[in-house]
């Protein structure tokens, strides 16, 4: 009887030993489309794989050359409800080239105009007080300190005194830490793509790339920040006259390029040939369309690649992005998968 008693003491402890290490992974989308419009198909994918945070991008701000002010721009609207058990996050992108523009007075002054935009569109889609809201802007060292000024500005706007606030970063942010700065928020959310130079024609793939990627991956633990973790789904077609891109499809797959418009010169290339419109832009004969898609294997490889440079903590994990023709790409088994690699 005490020997059964042991054998239970013993394998209760080894129990709670590996629960201890465990992370909790909150599931998450981002969702980055100006109509916010949940179809039965992306419904049914929220709830089976029990999605509790959609990352929601409410607007960007740019820099308008026409009258040298910031410009908010691409508001999102709202079509569907929000489903019951989903929190929203609020996402505003800001260029970098906005903030280069800025003295400190007029980045105060963009910091308040944009916390009041935010609450707009929380007032007039009756959304739930945010627990979060995140800032996304691929800063450097020139514009770090109009970056600091307006996230610290932002986060004494009244009506965010209980607000968790996060930052995306990218992966030259974290390997030159000491240039660019930690910016003053709870939380990062490492943005593990768009990691390579997407001008480059001759680039495997800008958004995705293990070796490109390995080369800032052993800073990852030492970031002061806890960081959360996003993830490409997505794939996109960048149209070439010669060596200058000259515009961005997305989303787009292989099984949308017309063969009969395009010559396939490689795996990822195809020529134009002849002239003609495909998607509102013209092609002129010899143009290359080079597609980059992420596929089910590649975001796992990220996933796995990434996963065992974080330290075991709960986390947000976030999928880029929410929508139908990503979904139509991915299996409900592949983003288990995907997800589960970081428990």
């Amino acid at each position: 009887m005490r020997l059964w008693i042991g054998l239970l003491c013993i394998f209760s402890f080894s129990l709670i030993g590996c629960n201890k290490d465990k992370s909790i992974v909150n599931r998450c989308f981002y969702y980055w489309q100006q109509d916010f419009t949940l179809s039965n198909e992306t419904l049914n994918t929220l709830t089976s794989l029990e999605i509790n945070k959609l990352y929601v991008k409410f607007f960007d701000v740019n820099w308008d050359k026409a009258t040298a002010q910031p410009s908010p721009v691409a508001d999102i609207h709202f079509s569907s409800e929000i489903p019951a058990g989903i929190e929203i996050i609020p996402v505003v992108f800001i260029t970098n080239e906005t903030l280069s523009h800025l003295d400190s007075a007029q980045t105060t002054m963009l910091a308040q105009k944009i916390s009041k935009r935010i609450q707009g569109v929380i007032e007039t889609n009756k959304i739930a007080t945010p627990q979060e809201i995140q800032l996304d802007c691929d800063w450097t060292e020139s514009t770090r300190e109009n970056y600091f000024l307006l996230i610290s500005t932002m986060k004494n706007f009244p009506d965010w005194k209980n607000t968790l606030w996060s930052a995306t970063i990218r992966l030259h942010q974290i390997k030159y830490a000491e240039q660019t700065g930690i910016p003053p928020v709870n939380r990062g959310m490492l943005m593990f793509y768009n990691m390579g130079n997407i001008e480059d024609i001759s680039a495997e793939n800008s958004i995705y790339d293990a070796a490109t990627a390995e080369l800032y991956t052993n800073r990852i633990s030492e970031y002061p920040l806890p960081l959360d973790a996003a993830l490409p789904c997505y794939s996109w077609g960048l149209l070439f006259d010669g060596q200058e891109l000259l515009k961005i499809f997305y989303p787009l797959y292989p099984a949308q390029v017309d063969e009969k418009y395009f010559i396939k010169k490689s795996e990822n290339m195809y020529a134009a040939k002849g002239n003609f419109y495909f998607r509102g832009q013209f092609f002129v004969e010899g143009n290359i369309l080079k597609l980059e898609t992420m596929t089910p294997e590649l975001t796992l490889q990220a996933a796995q690649q990434l996963s065992k440079e974080l330290p075991a903590a709960d986390r947000n994990i976030i999928l880029y992005h929410l929508d139908t023709i990503i979904l139509q790409n991915y299996t409900h088994e592949n983003f288990e998968k995907i997800f589960d690699d970081f428990n």
